[in-house]
């Protein structure tokens, strides 16, 4: 069994979750304070379960570069530009255009890593990335109306900055790949880039002039969603992608952490009470066939 592809699909079911509770709050406080608030509970919950976990609180220095470079290229502008895409386009919608962070990541990897898949792991990537594909242009039904089918136009712009979004999380996973694999520990590499993010993040703040005369914390329920998204996203869901990275490959981890509009489907289908329309059905038994193929 391939303990990475765990790990990494481990990784898309939290951020999964994490998409969900991250829409409200999107909308609520704009994606430049949402992502203040968000740094500040991740790294609250990396830091206690670092302690509750008793692991080793130091780090070679020599991988402080990597981290910075990957925390402002992943988090700060990938979960900036990835929280204006949901924002503008709903739950579902981002996470269609984020898994384009798959093949964009396995041709970086190609490139700048030299890692080749080998043949029967490159018929499983084809077969996720199809059954994605189907999941994103069949999942939804035409008269499905809710307000994570809204979109604020123009589509165009939403699109872009999804597509953006996953640059960063691409290149991100390319440049903090050799720090794990050199044994740097997952959730200690996750509060590290969080604590980076949260400095660039707050910085901003004074030259916000969406958040003068706002309360810097929003009501009760929308700081629930931070918290939950905060566990999920850039806390849990985070460290295990570190985690698969250490020694899976890169390719492999970026097609399984991209599986998130499959898994995605019946919270849709819970949240609006409509059963996703059926090239969704396809999709999703053509990415459990693929993750079936990488883990065991």
């Amino acid at each position: 069994m391939e303990t990475a592809a765990i790990y990494a699909f481990g990784a898309a079911i939290c951020w999964t979750l994490a998409g969900l509770f991250g829409h409200a709050p999107a909308r609520a406080l704009g994606s430049l304070h949402f992502n203040r608030l968000r740094m500040i509970a991740a790294a609250g919950i990396l830091a206690v379960l670092l302690v509750i976990t008793g692991r080793d609180l130091s780090f070679d220095l020599v991988f402080i570069w990597p981290l910075i470079l990957s925390s402002v290229i992943g988090i700060v502008l990938g979960d900036f530009f990835l929280f204006l895409t949901m924002r503008r386009l709903g739950p579902r919608r981002t996470n269609i255009l984020f898994t384009s962070n798959a093949p964009m990541t396995a041709i970086l990897g190609w490139l700048i890593l030299g890692e080749v898949l080998a043949g029967h792991d490159v018929v499983a990537v084809i077969i996720a990335f199809i059954g994605i594909c189907l999941a994103i242009i069949y999942g939804k039904h035409r008269d499905l109306i809710h307000v994570w089918e809204d979109v604020t136009p123009p589509l165009s712009l939403g699109v872009l900055f999804g597509l953006l979004a996953a640059l960063g999380q691409a290149i991100s996973a390319i440049i903090i790949r050799p720090v794990m694999s050199d044994g740097m520990d997952p959730v200690m590499a996750s509060l590290i880039r969080v604590m980076i993010a949260a400095l660039f993040f707050w910085a901003t703040y004074p030259f916000d002039n969406s958040q003068r005369k706002k309360p810097i914390l929003p009501e009760p329920k929308i700081l629930v969603n931070i918290f939950f998204n905060g566990l999920f996203g850039l806390g849990v869901g985070m460290a295990l992608f570190l985690k698969a990275l250490e020694t899976g490959h890169i390719a492999i981890v970026a097609i399984l952490t991209a599986t998130t509009p499959v898994l995605i489907l019946p919270f849709v289908w819970a949240r609006t009470g409509m059963m996703p329309a059926w090239g969704a059905w396809i999709g999703a038994v053509l990415v459990v066939a693929c993750a079936s193929l990488l883990i065991f």
